[in-house]
């Protein structure tokens, strides 16, 4: 295990012992459990496409075929085009 030394400002130090406190936890504790919030939401798996599921196809397992469909014709970069 690594130990890591943080420089705080008074009022952010006196802050945090609050919450610790109230938590009934230490301060090491709550300054673990914030940095694995953290590192989940920075390393968490890409976001899936926002726009899947507004629209009618006609065909009744489009969405369950989403990811390998895009991966056919979808560029996250460029887009996407049905004309590949």
């Amino acid at each position: 295990m690594t130990t890591l030394a943080v420089p705080l400002t008074d009022d952010a130090f006196l802050a945090l012992q609050q919450i610790a406190a109230k938590q009934k936890t230490t301060l090491e504790k709550l300054a673990e459990e914030a940095l694995a919030h953290y590192l989940h939401a920075h390393t968490a798996a890409p976001r899936a496409y926002s726009f899947i599921g507004i629209g009618h196809s006609g065909q009744g397992d489009l969405s369950l075929k989403v990811e390998e469909t895009l991966a056919k014709v979808a560029d996250r970069r460029e887009g996407w085009s049905l004309e590949k």
